[in-house]
């Protein structure tokens, strides 16, 4: 009996140790997912503005041309034709004046006129004509402008406005969209797989990233740690994002395997190496918003951005002002080249410049309400700095820093030995010490309410940058009187381009 009690101390401190190292995996197990699902969740999150603007400036823009069309006087005149050779001659006549607008709507493979007893002439693209037979007998049960169409392998979304005479409607545009390109657009944000996004109209699913079938998106929906959705416009339509758990089970088999082997050290490493995986997946993730961020910008500039700018040519136009809408195109062109170019080191002179035509666009914009002033110096070509870095200060600044009777606009920049400062100021509404305090907290993503009179993602994006690149001496220092203005100071390295990175040669 006595010599028994030892055997069974140390059975039970086995089995409690066991117990207790079960636990502790457990536990580690927790806190591991609880961490990947939450920052899946945010970059599931930052990436719902990309996928948003994507599909919805697309949408948006056909919508738009759609409108266009139908107010146009050779379409009411065409619709309004007494025989169907006068209707097809009308239409052959105006393809030519429809040009410019035919060239803007991208995407879509066919843009078609109906008059009121179905006929049709193509203004652009060969869609089948089952497929436009077919549209026409949906837009005449009353689809609110939007139609699913198919036939055969072929499936297309439309987008359609009615021409209307004297308040009576003859006809109808249609804008075609194959449902590929929607998909391939759905699908642009599908690194890591684990997001995805499907346009539905109403309570219909039209098409999902991947071409998914409904079963396989209900089953990642019902998987998701995070789903969203956004309407477009007045279309009826709406996005989905969704973020699915598919880690989660992949750290859980490894659990499962890692357990038997490390049941002895694990006492030692649990601690160690659960810091080790929260740091590894918060890089992981920091890395992936910083892409995320920079696309998010470049679409900024080359959707919204780019149909705003259009919009302000064609009213040039129509007032007759040529020259300057001739101006406003070239300058828009320069800018779409700088977003769309590969994220590489760009000179400061040309930095410098291509703000110049983006102030003078805003200047269109708002015509006698903004004055800027470069400061500019020949030394400033032998320095570099990353591409897109300026210009969102800049944009904030006219945005949100000068009042609504505008103001100036002072970017200037200067070198202390190895450091640049880059200055962008204006003489706006400014903040108050509080509205200014809650800026600076929310550039280092802690408590603020929320209030100030900057665009808070924006220069959290700028600051995240500069300390990915260059560390966190590196960054940006806000100051702010009321009713005197603001100015935010960017501090950088000086980069000559002997210094730039293997492959980062600045792109022209």
């Amino acid at each position: 009996m006595v010599s028994s009690r030892p055997g069974k101390r140390k059975t039970a401190a086995i089995i409690l140790f066991g117990a207790v190292i079960v636990l502790l995996w457990v536990v580690f197990y927790i806190l591991t997912v609880r961490v990947i699902r939450s920052n899946m969740e945010k970059h599931a999150m930052n990436a719902v503005g990309t996928i948003m603007n994507d599909i919805g400036n697309e949408m948006l823009l056909m919508e738009e041309s759609a409108s266009i069309l139908s107010d146009d006087a050779e379409m009411i005149a065409a619709v309004n034709a007494k025989s169907l050779n006068e209707f097809y001659d009308i239409n052959a006549y105006a393809q030519e004046m429809f040009e410019p607008v035919l060239k803007r709507i991208v995407n879509a493979d066919s843009v078609v006129i109906y008059n009121s007893s179905g006929d049709y002439y193509r203004l652009k693209g060969t869609a089948p004509n089952t497929v436009l037979a077919r549209s026409f007998y949906l837009i005449g049960e009353g689809s609110d402008n939007v139609i699913a169409v198919s036939s055969g392998r072929e499936n297309y979304i439309g987008i359609y406005e009615e021409i209307s005479d004297e308040e009576k409607c003859v006809g109808y545009v249609l804008l075609l969209m194959d449902q590929r390109k929607v998909e391939k657009l759905l699908s642009v944000y599908n690194d890591p797989d684990y997001i995805g996004a499907a346009l539905y109209y109403e309570d219909k699913l039209v098409c999902a990233g991947g071409g998914i079938g409904k079963e396989d998106l209900e089953s990642r929906l019902n998987r998701s740690v995070y789903v969203t959705e956004r309407y477009i416009g007045l279309t009826g339509c709406r996005i989905v994002v969704y973020c699915v758990d598919s880690v989660s089970e992949e750290v859980s088999r490894f659990f499962r395997i890692a357990l038997p082997v490390t049941i002895l050290i694990l006492v030692f490493v649990a601690f160690v190496f659960e810091r080790f995986m929260k740091r590894f997946v918060k890089t992981s993730v920091d890395l992936e918003l910083e892409r995320t961020n920079l696309t998010l910008l470049k679409k900024q500039i080359s959707a919204h951005f780019t149909v705003n700018t259009l919009n302000i040519v064609r009213a040039l136009i129509g007032r007759g002002d040529k020259e300057t809408a001739s101006r406003i195109c070239t300058e828009l062109s320069i800018m779409l080249r700088y977003a769309n170019a590969a994220d590489e080191y760009i000179s400061l002179l040309e930095e410098f410049y291509v703000l110049e035509q983006y102030t003078e666009i805003m200047q269109a914009r708002y015509p006698d309400m903004i004055e800027v002033q470069f400061g500019e110096d020949d030394s400033f070509s032998d320095i570099y700095l990353p591409r897109m870095l300026i210009q969102p200060i800049v944009e904030n600044a006219i945005m949100h820093g000068l009042s609504a009777e505008g103001g100036k606009l002072e970017v200037n920049a200067h070198t202390e030995k190895d450091d640049l400062f880059i200055t962008v100021s204006d003489n706006g509404k400014g903040m108050d010490a509080e509205g200014l305090e809650n800026v600076r907290n929310a550039m280092e993503e802690k408590e603020s309410s929320g209030q100030g009179g900057l665009d808070h993602i924006a220069l959290v994006n700028v600051r995240k940058r500069i300390e990915a690149l260059f560390g966190k001496e590196y960054g940006l220092e806000i100051t702010s009187d009321p009713q005197k203005g603001t100015e935010v100071t960017v501090h950088l390295p000086v980069v000559r381009k002997d210094d730039l990175p293997a492959g980062k040669e600045a792109v022209k």
